[in-house]
């Protein structure tokens, strides 16, 4: 009866009892940092500093739902993982983790998933999420490519299916070893000479004719098809292969296990599936379920920190397109009313968080920041020190433009992806300029009559009429300065106010003034009684 509760008591614990934590992966401390959004430098540099204040932990745990972002802001992470991230490093796909996601992934030596999860599809696109041409689409592939076969022979996953990611064209197919129940991945050739015949075709294809085959040249066609000198990823490795030599197979070692994925798609991964190629390790339901799999004692998240998180918010292109056109529409207000300053600094505000955000994460350069200082310089030497020439103004602005533009560019130009940061630079500064400009009418339009307005310029201040039919007065006659002329103000002939800027410094309200010069405007300057 003993022997028999104590057989029984055996069993129950055995029940009960934890996996045992294999001794490579065993933690007492795990420190989890979530990658969440599109990636991006505030992305890349955050990363830095958390795996950073991660140091002391046993194993670092990057969870991961993004949708991609931006290559070099990826592989700048890989780095970090693969360089200064302890070798208990992994990534956790929670729920989704396509692209940039899937690419990070990988840097990692295990990737656990939770249920219902996705990753894949790492090909690069344009910034319109445009599938890129073949030539542009090599050059960025190559980077990609070397990148994820390096996790690839690091991290002992297939290197063909890591391929399958981010190339179309790669067609592979899974085998099984029916002596040692080892599984590969094979490709088209390869299972021809195993097998002696062309694989099976189970899937459906996406495109139906002949002219889509050509969006779909696998990448290790191109340098034979197009000529293109863009380095070999497999040729850049470091380390070698892992990958069995497969010319002297027989073809009864080994059986078909299923198609993986044809030639007119990207790979793309569940659970099952991802488990099935040996590229996740666990399948988890929550946190908990990721510290016991650690068999961790207590668990540590580090998010981004409040600035972080602004600083993402700002570099967004809906919001630095917004800040462009509040700068214009304050410029503009600041030099041809009368005002009292607030939108100059307000135009001053705008610009300097439009510039700062950028050069904080490295996006601006030196140049950029001079630039605009030079146009906004050159813009005011315009308006108030040698007004009417254009040449000035003209070139102020030019200055302007392209330090505006260049804070959106952080790769080379003669990349695809500087090229692309480039096009988006351009189209929010102008779409900024745009905007400004419509908003400047719909206001005027709309409310040009209104109290507001009105007090604005400083009209509602001074009883008295303004010109209704325009006469030009005579050059030479004296006035009264009405408003601070700044350099744009009004002033006063006969008890009528006139529109005129100044053609030095700015004028004080009360100075007397004369006009020296008459055509779109009435052109003054300060005179001694």
């Amino acid at each position: 009866m003993l022997m028999f509760t104590t057989l029984a008591l055996s069993a129950v614990c055995s029940i009960d009892a934890p996996a045992p934590v294999p001794s490579y992966r065993q933690a007492s401390t795990v420190v989890i940092i979530p990658i969440e959004g599109a990636v991006d430098n505030v992305t890349a540099h955050s990363f830095e500093r958390r795996l950073k204040e991660a140091s002391d932990a046993d194993a670092v745990v990057i969870e991961l739902n993004t949708p991609g972002g931006d290559l070099m802001s990826t592989l700048e992470i890989c780095y970090q993982i693969k360089n200064h991230a302890p070798s208990n490093t992994v990534a956790w796909i929670n729920p989704h983790a396509f692209s940039a996601g899937t690419i990070i992934a990988l840097a990692c030596r295990d990737i656990i998933i939770s249920e219902g999860g996705m990753f894949g599809d790492a090909a690069p696109i344009n910034a319109m999420g445009v599938p890129l041409p073949d030539s542009e689409r090599a050059k960025i592939e190559s980077p990609i490519l070397a990148e994820v076969i390096d996790s690839a022979r690091r991290n002992h996953y297939d290197e063909r299916l890591v391929e399958a990611f981010v190339s179309v064209g790669i067609e592979l197919w899974l085998i099984n070893n029916i002596h040692t129940g080892e599984r590969i991945c094979v490709n088209a050739r390869e299972y021809e000479t195993i097998f002696g015949k062309f694989p099976p075709q189970d899937f459906t294809p996406i495109s139906m004719n002949e002219s889509d085959q050509s969006s779909f040249t696998p990448f290790f066609q191109i340098d034979e098809i197009k000529g293109d000198q863009s380095y070999d990823p497999l040729f850049v490795q470091e380390l070698p292969t892992s990958r069995r030599n497969i010319e002297n197979e027989s073809e009864n070692d080994w059986g078909l296990v299923k198609h993986i994925v044809p030639s007119d798609r990207l790979l793309t991964l569940k659970p099952t599936e991802a488990s099935q190629y040996g590229l996740i390790k666990h399948v988890v339901a929550s946190k908990q379920d990721v510290k016991d799999w650690f068999g961790a004692k207590t668990t540590k998240r580090i998010e981004r920190n409040w600035s972080e998180a602004l600083l993402s918010i700002l570099l967004s292109w809906p919001v630095r397109l917004a800040l462009i056109a509040l700068f214009v529409i304050c410029i503009v207000v600041e030099f041809s009313t009368g005002t009292s300053g607030v939108f100059g600094i307000a135009a001053s505000i705008c610009m300097a968080i439009l510039m700062g955000a950028p050069w904080i994460v490295g996006l601006a350069q030196w140049w950029d920041v001079l630039f605009v200082l030079l146009g906004l310089i050159l813009i005011v030497c315009e308006v108030m020190v040698v007004p009417g020439t254009g040449f000035t103004g003209f070139t102020g602005i030019a200055f302007l433009l392209v330090g505006m533009v260049g804070s959106f560019v952080s790769g080379d130009l003669t990349t695809p992806e500087g090229q692309t940061q480039l096009v988006v630079g351009l189209s929010t500064v102008v779409g900024g300029f745009v905007l400004a400009g419509f908003a400047t009418w719909f206001i005027v339009k709309k409310y040009g009559a209104s109290p507001a307005i009105t007090r604005l310029v400083l009209n509602d201040a001074l009883d008295v009429p303004t010109s209704n039919e325009y006469k030009t007065p005579p050059v030479g006659i004296t006035a009264l300065a009405s408003t601070d002329l700044r350099p744009s103000g009004k002033i006063m002939i006969d008890d009528v106010l006139y529109d005129a800027t100044t053609s030095g410094g700015w004028i004080s309200q009360g100075a007397t003034v004369r006009i020296i010069q008459t055509g779109l405007c009435l052109e003054v300057e300060e005179v001694e009684i």
